[in-house]
């Protein structure tokens, strides 16, 4: 098989990418040898994703689609097992996309929000944004409603808590595209949303346009500064056709900086890339990105930083090229940064890893954090506030949760 043929063939597997394992050096937990898959609304083994928080009681939290209804667990054990899930009804069913996940989050008082995209009946790609939030820790869940105040489709949500239990939620919009049809001029791709919420998800701010022309198909990455405000990055299409990534940072709360440019890649291209980057910050302030491109570098991972938080430095290749590294994750814990990727080598898919002991200034080897043969999620990384770990969901074992070792 040539180099070639096995990039393409591991681009198709990374999309819906792979019997995953923990390395020996992982300890792991979670996940069924070949799952039966009787009853996806019992176990999130037979899901397509899972989306991972942790409670401020250092309690786990699981949320996967299940058709018509979205699931949510509670594990009081770090991942070992699963309570009964609860349901949330979505009777028109959501999208159930690596890129276009739930987004689940907790805040301080133990309230868990949970932010899906469901379909619209009357168009194959359109979707409404729902949220539902949780009063007791993820046992019970309010109602599902639409937050968004036009009926334009949303979707590839995402979302954080931040200083004094801030909620922000940032998702693609298209309600500038639809107005540009109506007006008949022209707009390049869809927009970004910025809301936020100081109640708990009971009432957003103004729903005003972050920014215009963001890519309508991929995933959207937020993380906090140091000073708990959001920094949101996503794949932006800049004049004419050229897909590189943006960063918005915020001077205060509520107040959103402009966008700045993320990497210099000039890939052009009239075409969906179904790849969002990742974003993490250091308590020094420093910001990390990583992003997946086909620009003048060459096709690849990147990574770069940022000393200030918001203006990069040059970026530099990540993983192994022959492998098409691709889905980077970054976390940010406890003074120390892990960074996760896919790479397949035509038989496997492997999530690969580097881990930071200061901050991202150096980073150590890179190792393998676990394997598959066959099809899976994006891998995940989540913290509990002490200890990082990788959330994977194959098709082979089931959802599985590997703690990271220094």
């Amino acid at each position: 098989m040539t180099p070639s043929l096995r990039i393409l063939i591991g681009l198709l597997a990374i999309l819906w990418g792979g019997a995953a394992h923990a390395a020996p050096s992982h300890a792991g937990h979670g996940g069924h040898a070949a799952p039966a898959c009787a009853d996806i609304a019992l176990r999130p083994d037979c899901a397509r994703v899972a989306t991972p928080a942790f409670g401020p009681d250092g309690s786990l939290l699981l949320a996967w689609p299940a058709g018509d209804r979205v699931m949510v667990a509670r594990s009081p054990d770090g991942g070992r097992s699963l309570e009964a899930p609860v349901a949330i009804p979505m009777p028109q069913g959501v999208f159930d996309m690596p890129e276009g996940r739930p987004a689940l989050a907790a805040d301080s008082k133990g309230r868990v929000f949970l932010a899906v995209t469901a379909k619209q009946p009357d168009s194959r790609y359109a979707g409404t944004l729902m949220f539902a939030s949780s009063e007791d820790g993820g046992r019970s869940f309010a109602p599902p409603r639409a937050i968004a105040t036009d009926p334009a489709s949303q979707g590839f949500v995402t979302m954080a808590v931040g200083n004094d239990d801030r909620l922000t939620l940032a998702w693609i919009d298209k309600r500038g595209a639809a107005a540009a049809k109506r007006e008949n001029r022209p707009y390049r791709a869809v927009g970004l949303m910025l809301v936020w919420s100081d109640d708990g998800g009971r009432t957003f701010s103004r729903q005003d346009m972050a920014a215009d022309h963001a890519c309508e198909c991929c995933r959207i990455a937020m993380t906090l500064d140091r000073h708990g405000q959001p920094l949101v990055m996503w794949r932006q299409v800049f004049e004419p056709n050229i897909r590189d990534h943006a960063l918005i940072s915020f001077a205060a709360p509520g107040r959103p900086n402009p966008p700045v440019k993320v990497g210099e890649d000039n890939w052009r291209v009239d075409a969906c890339p179904h790849h969002g980057p990742a974003i993490a910050a250091g308590r020094d302030g420093a910001a990390h990105a990583a992003w997946f491109t086909k620009g003048a570098a060459g096709p690849g991972l990147y990574h770069a930083h940022a000393a200030d938080g918001v203006h990069f430095a040059p970026q530099a290749p990540l993983g192994n090229a022959e492998h098409a590294p691709a889905h980077p994750q970054l976390l940010s814990l406890d003074g120390a940064m892990w960074m996760a990727w896919k790479e397949f080598d035509g038989t496997t898919t492997r999530i690969m890893g580097q881990r930071s002991a200061d901050g991202g200034a150096t980073w150590g080897e890179t190792r393998t954090l676990a394997e598959t043969t066959d099809s899976s999620d994006h891998p995940l990384l989540a913290g509990n506030g002490k200890r990082a770990f990788l959330s994977w969901l194959t098709r082979r074992e089931g959802w599985r949760l590997v703690e990271l070792q220094p």
